[in-house]
């Protein structure tokens, strides 16, 4: 059946699900990369029209087989692009007319995550053997190397592709030489119980896509600092041994009531009630300064100095 201008046309293959919708000006485009997709269920979870689906997980004798997997419905999903602004894994993105971007935050409906990696080229030395690039859990850092005439390795330059980078904090705590910085957008904890883990199980290791979970000693160690809060260690654990809890998403300052719904479905409603204090208390600060400000501009020391001068001209002449 032909799709009408406006409607939505779906392709699919083994790694990617491209969903397109064409208007005479505009051509959105939603695209997953199933490669890069873990099936966390973020984009499950804060999608406003329920056009999102997961397919479980196939775990057999304590090893993760299959991963869990999305589809995306193009007859109910409207590409407004919360799913891609908030995918911990960056398997999801918005173009608008063959470019990168999500309308919803164009139109200020959603804020940008903070996120942020830093990587100062002074203080790195490659007699570090370069561990930052080789502990990346998704190699997207890059290094270039040289030997200089005196046989000596140098560092020529340093990239990062932010579009893999999942901001786990791996490179900087690994780092001996303090020259990375990594801003998380997800705060949060994870809590395991290894009481109840069976024995031999190793699904949460094998679906954690920043290594913070490892097996030592045939049971799962979780290190906190490298967990990036997707939680899909969580949703495909047997026993329920882990709990995945996000206290707080760093983001770009916004208004609208879209972004404290899906905040809600993330995290709680104790954190709504904190964003919302804290956009009291800015509003509150603002008018305070709006006022001294106003006061400031009404009390003008110049025109005071001014007044002065002249009383003292009329003394003088009444003397």
């Amino acid at each position: 059946m032909k799709k009408l201008r406006g409607q939505s046309i779906k392709q699919e293959n083994l790694h990617e699900i491209t969903i397109d919708r064409n208007f005479l000006t505009k051509n959105y485009q939603l695209h997953l990369n199933k490669d890069a997709c873990n099936g966390c269920g973020i984009c499950y979870e804060i999608c406003p029209h329920e056009a999102i689906k997961i397919h479980p997980s196939t775990v057999f004798e304590g090893r993760l087989l299959e991963r869990p997997s999305i589809d995306i419905d193009e007859d109910v999903c409207i590409l407004c692009g919360e799913c891609a602004v908030l995918c911990p894994l960056n398997a999801l993105t918005m173009k608008l007319d063959g470019q990168e971007n999500t309308t919803i935050i164009e139109n200020e409906a959603f804020p940008e995550l903070l996120k942020e990696i830093i990587i100062c080229k002074e203080k790195c030395d490659p007699a570090c053997e370069l561990v930052c690039q080789k502990e990346c859990p998704t190699e997207a850092i890059k290094i270039s190397t040289k030997k200089s005439e005196n046989g000596k390795i140098e560092i020529t330059n340093i990239e990062v592709d932010e579009s893999s980078c999942l901001y786990c904090k791996r490179c900087e705590l690994v780092c001996n030489q303090n020259a990375i910085s990594v801003k998380k957008p997800f705060k949060g904890r994870i809590k395991l119980n290894e009481n109840i883990c069976p024995d031999g199980c190793v699904a949460c290791a094998d679906i954690c896509p920043s290594h913070a979970i490892e097996i030592v000693n045939g049971k799962p160690k979780v290190t906190k600092e490298f967990c990036i809060f997707c939680s899909a260690c969580e949703k495909i654990c047997p026993k329920e041994a882990i709990k995945v809890e996000r206290d707080w998403i760093f983001h770009t300052e916004i208004k609208a009531a879209a972004w404290l719904t899906a905040l809600k479905k993330l995290t709680s409603c104790e954190t709504v009630a904190k964003e919302l204090r804290i956009k009291s208390v800015k509003r509150r600060t603002n008018v305070v300064k709006a006022r001294e400000a106003s006061l400031h501009r009404k009390f003008n020391p110049s025109s005071c100095n001014q007044a002065e001068e002249f009383l003292k001209i009329l003394i003088k002449c009444k003397k």
